[in-house]
């Protein structure tokens, strides 16, 4: 966890020294962000585990955002908080709620016009901590799922004075694994899918 930390102090200096040499360019705009989100995983079609089925609960994030603007396009790293929760229901009704924290960093790069703003980017995942919580059952149950390292995010937004808002969606260029463990059983291993849909609003200062 020591070492993931200095990870992350180095990301952010990084972005933070990357930011303050292209100033002369442009003006650069700090802020916070805040969002919900609502997540779905899949599990291949061809793996049968005795479920599975995996609500989309809500989930949440909570950020930074530095905004390099230049003529026409902008820059937009952002250092991010998010926590994913989503609950898998079992055939013998069984449960499990399933939270997965990361840090989170998504380089983003815009198109602006007037007020309105489209953007894609990668987000890089740099720690991430799953949890598990049983219901409706004494058998013990683990889910345990990794994250790609990459991910992306598409979307657009509108921005009325230093308020902004925006709609993505996001997605991963690697399938995650999630690993669940039920009782005394082995582990089994199934590759899914998940993707998740954010409303974020931000102020910069």
């Amino acid at each position: 966890m020591i070492k993931k930390c200095l990870l992350a102090t180095v990301i952010i200096m990084t972005i933070c020294t990357i930011t303050n040499r292209i100033a002369a360019k442009g003006p650069i705009q700090f802020g916070i962000k805040a969002g919900i989100q609502t997540q779905s995983i899949h599990a291949s079609k061809d793996e049968v585990l005795g479920m599975f089925s995996a609500d989309k609960d809500f989930g949440y994030q909570l950020g930074f955002v530095a905004r390099i603007n230049l003529p026409m396009f902008y820059i937009q790293p952002e250092l991010v908080y998010a926590s994913h929760r989503f609950t898998m229901d079992m055939e013998d009704n069984a449960s499990t709620k399933v939270k997965v924290k990361n840090m989170e960093v998504p380089v983003l790069f815009g198109w602006k016009i007037a007020f309105f703003r489209l953007f894609a980017g990668p987000v890089f995942t740099i720690m991430t901590d799953t949890g598990n919580k049983m219901q409706n059952t004494t058998t013990a149950i683990n889910a345990e799922l990794s994250k790609s390292v990459v991910a992306y995010e598409v979307g657009g937004g509108v921005e009325f004075g230093r308020i902004n808002v925006d709609m993505r969606y996001g997605g991963q260029f690697k399938r995650p694994e999630l690993s669940v463990i039920k009782g005394d059983l082995p582990a089994s291993i199934y590759k899914t899918g998940m993707n998740q849909w954010q409303l974020n609003v931000c102020y910069l200062f």
